[in-house]
């Protein structure tokens, strides 16, 4: 049975995910997304090796087409993004998830506080915006304000 290209992009997810978990240092701060075989890593490391380390072994998994570096170099002790600098990346986030219909949910930070607004057809596309933002470092809060067109009945079923 051949696999969907959403799929495989989740089957990558996971394994840079596990494989940035079994890395030495910081790399719990960093998130990974992936659409189309192009991975994004974003979040925060504690030097520029530990960021060329991670490019790396993003690079070395098996079916990666291309990695993009969205990565912050946080030396201990600065300041955290800006607003504006965590809005930018978590449009960037929801622009590479598979999940996420394209163009269809926006993100605005303000506060520190993330506001996902749109609207998608299913529900399940409204929770999978959420996970891709989630764990976003600087986040201190999620509103989720995504419209769902058509949502499921209590059956799971969509409604007509």
């Amino acid at each position: 049975m051949a696999q969907t290209p959403q799929g495989t992009d989740r089957n990558l997810q996971a394994g840079i995910a596990d494989l940035l978990k079994r890395m030495a240092g910081e790399t719990a701060h960093v998130g990974v997304s992936v659409r189309g075989g192009m991975v994004l890593l974003f979040g925060e490391v504690g030097s520029a090796a530990e960021r060329l380390e991670t490019r790396r072994a993003a690079m070395s998994v098996f079916g990666v087409r291309g990695v993009a570096d969205e990565m912050v170099v946080r030396e201990p002790g600065k300041p955290g993004a800006s607003d504006a600098d965590l809005t930018k990346l978590a449009n960037r986030l929801l622009a590479t998830d598979a999940a996420v219909p394209a163009g269809a949910v926006r993100a605005g930070v303000r506060g520190s506080v993330l506001t996902l607004s749109g609207a998608v057809a299913v529900t399940g596309q409204r929770e999978a915006a959420a996970r891709a933002v989630r764990n976003l470092p600087g986040i201190v809060g999620l509103c989720n304000d995504i419209r769902v067109a058509r949502p499921a009945t209590d059956d799971g079923r969509r409604s007509s």
